[in-house]
């Protein structure tokens, strides 16, 4: 049985020695591109081109055209130089410069012989006239457009390919006319023009009759054309009118002025009406009866006396001034005025006054001075004061003493970790301090209460010293806890893991014991225990493994498996391989080695399992 070679024979550029090719009575039916036969029938070395597993084709080598002649045809020049073992052909169009007659064709790009005339849009063109775009037409290689002047009297001409549209004349001479006569044909057209004579004028009898308010009554007069006439209109004056030189105005001077040509009354009212000049500017304007009262004064005072805490300027007069006597000063005797704030001032009572006097501001802060005035809540972690107060306490409110908060959110005292605050401890100004000036020192602090400690609230706790194992020390309100048992009664239990199974220590006098067997020792130093093994880390020194997970890409399938699989900590360079197939035959594939991995490769397709890799360690 031949030798398998399952990858490519690199023979790195050696020569194959004494080599015969493959002799066969007949062309098989499989193959692959490039296989080599020798067909002992028709004594032909045989290539295969066309690849396949029943149907391959193989070609004779060294076989194929020995004589090529390519001749003229229609059109074509076949252009043959070179020579008969070696011929270049260089074919090329027949055709020569010159110009195309109409009924010459072309060829298309659809392989097809047309005319040139047959171009679509090569001599085609539209023609539309004001007739619209229904009357278009589109005019061909061919046809033949007759321009003509219709129904009217348009000259049409043209010379060689340009057309020319004129208008003729029609007699008449250019000129200017006076009082013309004129025809006009149904185009539009000027046919005759002529000057007019002059028009006969005569006189004529023209009647005025005269209006209301004109002296003269008018009458009828003729009007002479051949010299200028002047027509006077007098007006004449009525009641309470007055005709000047150049004007009718209103008349205000004299027995008939306007308001006595006006008829008498017998009562007025309040809404009537009269005219009044404005002696803003000098306009005529009308005003009812009832604002005119309005502006009327409606008596005279002859007297007015001051009053007590009321002082009166003018007081005999129609318009006396009367003053509240008011003061924003805290001036004895005088009315308290507010000033422009809105706050008011009188003298401050002596200190202790117990008197229906009013209490100043002053006199208030100094009785109160000292005592407790709550304020509010606030956050002790951060400052700010509660709603509806405003302001951080720490940093930029005024206290007073007496000031009393109380904090509502924990946190630390001005950021004193060493000054705890819980909700309910309150906080008492004991010096007053501007804003942005106090300090924890300017505050007492009173704690709300102290409760017992539990797992998750601060609070009062004792150490209890008698546990087992346990002992403590407290001072300066630090205790400092000792395990002085380390496990004997503090039930401190474990158990051991092992692929056999689980040991146990349920009780503090269980101990572990751990015993070398076969090739394991132990030894114990203080604390330590060391376990040895004496046989060489690496047991198997063969193995067998089927070749699986393979990857195909470009024609070859990759397989690769780890030794470390078969032998611990090996390295792959240390491994011999043997590639057999799954019937045992051994094959040759291309193997390489990159740390503990072994590399297979296989030309063509190759399934999983198809071929096992022996292993011999021999590091």
């Amino acid at each position: 049985m031949a030798i398998q070679f399952v990858n490519n024979l690199q023979l790195n550029q050696n020569y194959l020695q004494s080599a015969a090719i493959e002799n066969l009575g007949a062309d098989p039916g499989s193959g692959v591109l490039g296989q080599l036969i020798f067909n002992t029938g028709s004594g032909e070395l045989k290539v295969c081109t066309t690849a396949g597993t029943t149907n391959a084709v193989y070609s004779a080598v060294g076989g194929g055209v020995e004589t090529l002649t390519i001749n003229a045809g229609t059109y074509i020049a076949p252009n043959s130089t070179g020579t008969a073992a070696d011929p270049v052909f260089a074919p090329d169009l027949s055709a020569v410069d010159g110009t195309a007659a109409g009924a010459e064709r072309y060829l298309t790009k659809s392989n097809k012989w047309a005319t040139v005339a047959s171009i679509p849009g090569t001599y085609d063109w539209d023609l539309q006239t004001d007739t619209g775009g229904g009357a278009k037409v589109t005019v061909t290689s061919g046809d033949i457009v007759v321009l003509t002047s219709g129904n009217s009297t348009i000259d049409v001409t043209n010379s060689g390919l340009s057309a020319s549209f004129n208008l003729p004349t029609t007699g008449v001479t250019a000129g200017s006319y006076t009082r013309a006569s004129i025809t006009v044909d149904a185009y539009g057209r000027i046919t005759t023009a002529s000057s007019g004579a002059a028009p006969v004028i005569s006189d004529a009898t023209i009647t005025l009759t005269g209006g209301s308010g004109l002296v003269n009554a008018g009458g009828a007069f003729t009007l002479n054309q051949a010299a200028d006439e002047t027509i006077t209109f007098n007006i004449g004056a009525g009641a309470g009118i007055q005709v000047n030189a150049n004007d009718v105005a209103v008349d205000y001077v004299g027995s008939n002025n306007v308001i006595d040509a006006a008829t008498n009354g017998t009562t007025i009212e309040t809404v009537d009406k009269i005219l009044y000049e404005d002696a803003t500017d000098s306009t005529v304007y009308e005003i009812a009866i009832s604002d005119l009262l309005a502006l009327a004064p409606q008596g005279d005072v002859t007297g007015i006396d001051a009053g007590t805490y009321i002082s009166i300027d003018d007081p005999n007069t129609a318009t006396p001034t009367v003053n509240a006597l008011g003061t924003e000063a805290k001036t004895a005797s005088r009315l308290v005025a507010r000033d422009s704030s809105g706050f008011g001032y009188v003298q401050t009572p002596p200190s202790g006054d117990s008197t229906d006097k009013i209490a100043t501001t002053s006199f208030v802060q100094t009785a109160v001075t000292g005592l407790l005035e709550f304020k509010g809540g606030f956050n002790a972690n951060t400052g700010d004061l509660d709603s509806p107060l405003t302001g951080d306490l720490y940093v930029d409110v005024p206290i007073l003493v007496g000031d009393y908060y109380v904090v509502t959110v924990a946190g630390n005292f001005f950021g004193n970790t060493a000054t705890p605050l819980t909700p309910g401890d309150s906080v008492i100004c004991q010096t007053a301090k501007t804003a942005g000036n106090a300090t924890e020192a300017d505050f007492i602090v009173v704690q709300s209460d102290t409760d017992l400690a539990t797992n998750s609230t601060p609070g009062l706790m004792f150490i209890n010293p008698t546990g087992d194992g346990i002992t403590s020390n407290i001072s300066t309100g630090q205790a400092v806890l000792t395990n002085t048992d380390k496990g004997s009664s503090q039930n401190i239990f474990k158990n051991v893991a092992s692929d056999s199974g689980t040991a146990v220590a349920d009780n503090n006098n269980d101990t572990l014991t751990v015993v070398g067997a076969g090739r394991i020792t132990t030894a114990v130093a203080n604390d330590t225990l060391t376990i040895t093994s004496t046989d060489n880390p690496i047991m198997a020194l063969g193995d067998r493994v089927v070749l699986t997970g393979g990857a195909t890409s470009g024609g070859i399938t990759t397989f690769n498996y780890n030794v470390t699989s078969s032998f611990t900590g090996a390295s792959a360079l240390d491994v011999k391989v043997e590639i057999i197939s799954a019937g045992g035959v051994t094959v040759y594939a291309d193997v390489t080695r990159s740390g503990s991995v072994l590399t297979v490769k296989f030309t063509g397709t190759v399934a999983n399992g198809a071929y096992e890799a022996l292993l011999t360690y021999v590091g």
